[in-house]
């Protein structure tokens, strides 16, 4: 299971960075539009991590190994952003309002993060 939960994420880290990468002023846009709802968009965005980040917690629990134990870290990561997000909606909205079209090169730095680790964690689980 864990191999899967491992191919699942590497998929979304490599997608979701390349795409940080490659066009880093529509997720700059994608964030505008989204706190231009008020309050929502907190959960709006909470939304976007939650789904993978349970998938991870509930079926990769591996503490061990910097690649797989990395994997299980950033889906606890991401189940306390997406609580804190859902509880404290004004503290969400305020992150989504520091995004502005002029500090779009923003996202490159994460997407090259996120894209590199999806490649590794897919080459780790592969040779497994």
């Amino acid at each position: 299971m864990e191999q899967a939960v491992q191919k699942l994420a590497a998929i979304c880290f490599i997608l979701v960075g390349s795409s940080h990468i490659v066009r880093p002023r529509v997720w700059s846009q994608f964030f505008i539009h989204m706190s231009n709802k008020g309050e929502a968009a907190s959960f709006l965005n909470a939304l976007l991590t939650l789904p993978l980040g349970v998938l991870i917690v509930a079926f990769h629990n591996v503490w061990t190994g910097a690649v797989p134990l990395t994997l299980t870290l950033i889906g606890w990561a991401y189940i306390v952003k997406s609580f804190i997000y859902f509880t404290f909606p004004k503290y969400g909205l305020r992150m989504l309002s520091g995004v502005t079209i002029e500090k779009s090169w923003m996202f490159v730095p994460p997407g090259v993060l996120m894209a590199v680790y999806g490649a590794l964690l897919l080459y780790t689980s592969l040779m497994n």
